[in-house]
């Protein structure tokens, strides 16, 4: 079952923190994860290809600069999803008081709670994959043709070798099938991409550019912001394909570098 789950984290004292910490939360969801199992953690660490399960930048930190500053007074936030059994279980039994503290660039942070409920964060939820596809799959009577994308941290794609920080409906739900095809238990037809790049187009957008610091003083580059995306060919068929995969993108991020504080999105 597909799982978001926010941890809800405070410093233990104020200062200036990178303005993204992606890689040391995706350290540190793997040192916890490995506190259940340790092949597991190397696994994910090790094997190539889509991964299993997605790690926010921190919640709540200003992202427009080079630093932020953190204060003991503010509950920040950290989200990992779950795409697979194997890491499900592996989070079951996190709770704030199993987990304690998270060090991140080297700052202690406690974790505070753990939320699991959308009503308690709009980002925490879980659905089978059967939850996601059944509406539209197995029932395609009125088939939406429209749909809204918030791309709330950094998208972008590996193309040809270099970075597309630019999130055509190609890319967007190329990389969701990729997704999907790796860790649900029914796949979806290769044909799903095609469909997007040659009857779907993109009717309005507002997005801007975002720098991220990457290795060897390097910037990745990704797009922030909404961007709304039509079908030409009204299908049921593969509308339905595409609303399944819409709907996938809250738990499964678009594009590279999920588990390092991008691609974190969601349909409107």
């Amino acid at each position: 079952m597909p799982t978001a789950l926010v941890l809800e984290l405070r410093p233990h004292e104020a200062g200036t923190v990178p303005a993204h910490l992606g890689r040391s939360a995706h350290a540190a969801v793997l040192r916890l994860l490995a506190e259940t199992s340790a092949e597991l953690a190397r696994r994910l660490h090790d094997e190539e290809g889509p991964k299993p399960f997605t790690v926010s930048n921190v919640l709540g930190l200003d992202a427009r600069g080079a630093t932020a500053d953190v204060v003991p007074e503010h509950v920040y936030g950290l989200r990992v999803t779950l795409l697979d059994a194997a890491t499900e279980r592996a989070t079951a039994q996190w709770t704030a008081p199993a987990i304690g503290e998270i060090e991140l660039d080297g700052r202690r942070w406690q974790v505070e709670h753990v939320v699991r409920d959308p009503a308690e964060s709009p980002w925490a939820g879980a659905a089978s994959y059967e939850e996601l596809a059944g509406p539209t799959l197995l029932r395609p009577t009125s088939q939406a043709s429209r749909w809204e994308m918030e791309f709330a941290a950094p998208v972008t794609f590996r193309q040809r070798g270099m970075n597309q920080p630019l999130p055509g409906a190609d890319l967007v739900w190329g990389s969701l099938l990729d997704k999907w095809n790796a860790f649900a238990p029914m796949a979806l037809p290769d044909e799903v991409r095609r469909f997007a790049n040659e009857c779907m187009a993109v009717s309005r957008f507002d997005l801007r550019s975002l720098g991220i610091p990457a290795k060897n003083g390097a910037v990745q580059i990704g797009a922030v912001g909404m961007c709304t995306y039509v079908a030409t060919n009204r299908d049921r068929y593969w509308l339905a394909c595409i609303e399944t995969l819409a709907r996938f993108a809250f738990f499964s991020g678009i594009g590279a570098a999920t588990t390092r504080g991008f691609g974190m999105a969601r349909l409107v």
